[in-house]
């Protein structure tokens, strides 16, 4: 665990995605010491400046790797900082959606399994990197999950009113990210894990915006989640740096799914 009086570090994952991209720029703007491991670098500084990230901020505090999440070599540098693996990671990696003719699966992906690959290739490259440096840190992992795919034993999520467009409309994405979220579970718990534990953030239905505020969010846990019906990614990925990077993650969150809505 890293020094309470030294900012943590953080490697990002699928930053170009706003609820781990306005993650990032807080992080930034707070003077965190940041990576992010990204396909093309200059949509990432693009979309960081619009957020209200100075080219300074960017220059001082933040780290491109240029590549691919399951490119095991690119990750274990993104993981890295001044040779030290980092105190945090946060992965907002998603699919990119596509429709097909098909009334079982109308929307697919056009990776189906971009979220359990390059979840894994991200354990393992802490795996590797912990285990060849003795007396290292373990990181926490935030992963940018989503309602409709509850934990086993765990209550429904949604509202009533949105549950068809998730367990159809939703499915195949969705299902993605509920495997990256069964591998966590079962990685932390595996002898010689390169994590110290996870936070599943799973936002209700995503919208864009200015936010509310940190203050608008509402936080539940996976046997009393917060059910609504929408929050916007600049809150999400606010509530992200407020609440599990600026200060000390509440140990009742870590190992957990936490739902976040209005």
């Amino acid at each position: 665990m890293s020094n309470t009086h030294q900012p943590k570090t953080l490697a990002f994952f699928g930053a170009t995605g706003d609820c781990a991209g306005y993650c990032l720029a807080s992080s930034l703007n707070a003077s965190y010491s940041c990576t992010a491991l990204v396909r093309t670098p200059q949509k990432l500084i693009d979309s960081l400046k619009k957020k209200g990230v100075s080219q300074t901020a960017i220059d001082f505090h933040l780290t491109i790797i240029q590549g691919d999440a399951k490119n095991l070599l690119k990750v274990k540098t993104a993981l890295q900082h001044k040779s030290q693996i980092v105190d945090t990671i946060v992965s907002g990696i998603g699919g990119t959606p596509a429709l097909q003719w098909s009334l079982r699966e109308p929307v697919t992906l056009t990776d189906r399994t971009i979220c359990q690959d390059a979840g894994a290739t991200i354990v393992k490259a802490a795996r590797e990197l912990t285990s060849t440096s003795a007396g290292a840190q373990r990181p926490l992992f935030i992963n940018v999950s989503t309602t409709g795919i509850p934990a086993p034993g765990s209550p429904w999520d949604v509202p009533f009113l949105l549950t068809f467009l998730y367990r159809w409309f939703l499915h195949v994405p969705h299902q993605d990210k509920a495997e990256l979220e069964k591998l966590l579970r079962a990685k932390v718990r595996s002898e010689g894990s390169g994590i110290r534990g996870f936070v599943n953030v799973k936002p209700s239905l995503l919208m864009n915006g200015e936010g509310r505020g940190v203050g608008a969010v509402r936080v539940g846990t996976e046997k009393r989640p917060a059910v609504g019906y929408m929050v916007q990614r600049r809150d999400v990925g606010e509530f992200m740096f407020e609440r599990l990077i600026k200060g000390e993650v509440k140990s009742e969150w870590v190992g957990q799914s936490l739902t976040v809505t209005y």
